[in-house]
């Protein structure tokens, strides 16, 4: 099912029709699909991300697909991170989100089991599929229970 754009011609006492009604249905679905379009990774484990002057992937399971509608979508990473300098950037279908140097977040002097976080709120995603990939740079440790997702709203 697809969107359709709503009836805006309705007329006091006229009937609604079977095709209205199926309308609304249909818009309806679309709205619930949509609303679960979310791809998500909690860590079972603790994950290094090895020490390196640029940016790189965190493992496969922060590398998160989804299908989207066109719109917006939000991404959140939260986790305990160890390191005495940590950067952390988000890539979405090959292009870094954050400034060269420090990314989307950035932690320094001795964070030991610091915990971070950030919400990045991404507009205007064109419709199809998009791929979201956490990305570190640095020596660091990502905590189990570090967890990492997107979501069309």
């Amino acid at each position: 099912m697809a969107w359709t754009t709503p009836k805006t011609d309705w007329e006091t006492g006229a009937l609604v029709s079977p095709g209205d009604l199926n309308a609304v249905s249909e818009n309806l679905a679309e709205l619930d699909r949509v609303r679960k379009t979310i791809a998500a990774h909690t860590t079972k484990a603790d994950i290094s991300i090895p020490n390196s002057s640029t940016f790189v992937d965190i493992g496969n399971n922060f590398n998160l697909t989804i299908t989207t509608a066109g719109g917006d979508v939000l991404v959140h990473f939260h986790g305990t991170v160890t390191a005495h300098d940590f950067k952390l950037d988000l890539d979405i279908d090959g292009t870094r989100q954050g400034d060269a140097d420090h990314g989307l977040r950035r932690g320094g002097g001795h964070a030991d089991n610091e915990l971070v976080n950030f919400t990045r709120l991404v507009q205007n995603l064109s419709a199809g599929s998009h791929t979201f990939k956490l990305q570190g740079k640095h020596d660091t440790t990502l905590r189990a229970g570090a967890q990492f997702w997107v979501r069309e709203i």
